[in-house]
């Protein structure tokens, strides 16, 4: 059930961090990382580290900068990523 919710999710954002994923779904990154990489195998989403922090903390955690692309045939890049700073909101 989760792993539907997972895709529909990225599917209509595009993109989210793992710390975005943790939240939405209220599941911490150890339960989330399988599902995550099952559909990065079945090629339906791609894993990119970002190197780039929020800019307005500096104290983001590490789990804001991996960013899960939904792949619509197209490559990401790491310039259009950036993560989402839970402390700016």
């Amino acid at each position: 059930m989760i792993l539907t919710e997972i895709q529909t999710y990225l599917s209509q954002q595009g993109q989210a961090s793992l710390g975005q994923l943790e939240q939405h779904f209220h599941v911490n990154s150890h339960a989330l990382s399988p599902m995550l990489e099952k559909l990065i195998r079945k090629g339906r989403v791609q894993k990119i580290a970002s190197s780039n922090r929020c800019g307005s903390c500096g104290s983001c955690g590490p789990e804001t900068l991996i960013i899960y692309y939904w792949v619509k045939g197209d490559s990401p890049t790491t310039e259009t990523l950036s993560p989402a700073c839970p402390d700016s909101r």
